[in-house]
């Protein structure tokens, strides 16, 4: 525990050197939430270089995922009524309902076709990692 040596006041940085270093690592810190974090994670780019960089359009993305979230979670508590641009006719209810039965009955009748069954144990911490490979616009439910 003192194998060190103490060392001499000479080699200790002064109290203007440590101001010094604290405000350009705060500049630093400033400039990366400015030109990286805000851009990629609140979809804001004051700068520009967000954009430049391909950050903004990420951060938009995730306003916009966190925004959707937050109405499905509100239409699930049933404070909000869900809202909707258009306002269905009669033809494009019962043209939903065709539709809607149509594709019900082609998905279940590709998951009658093929079933496979995994059965696996983690230990607490551990992964596992599942491939499938199927053909473009195949579904597969799970």
């Amino acid at each position: 525990m003192h194998n060190a040596q103490k060392p001499n006041l000479d080699d200790l940085p002064t109290a203007r050197r440590l101001w010094r270093s604290t405000a350009i690592a705060a500049g630093a810190a400033a400039l990366i939430l400015v030109t990286v974090v805000w851009p990629s994670e609140y979809g804001l780019d004051p700068t520009g270089i967000g954009g430049a960089l391909g950050l903004a359009e990420m951060g938009e993305i995730k306003t916009q995922l966190a925004e959707e979230a937050e109405a499905d979670r509100l239409m699930m508590e049933g404070t909000v009524e869900p809202q909707s641009s258009l306002q269905p006719g009669l033809l494009d209810a019962i043209f939903g309902a065709i539709v809607g039965t149509a594709h019900a009955q082609e998905a279940h009748a590709a998951a009658a076709a093929w079933t496979d069954e995994i059965t696996f144990s983690l230990d607490p911490g551990q992964g596992i990692e599942i491939k499938l490979v199927m053909e473009e616009g195949a579904i597969a439910p799970f």
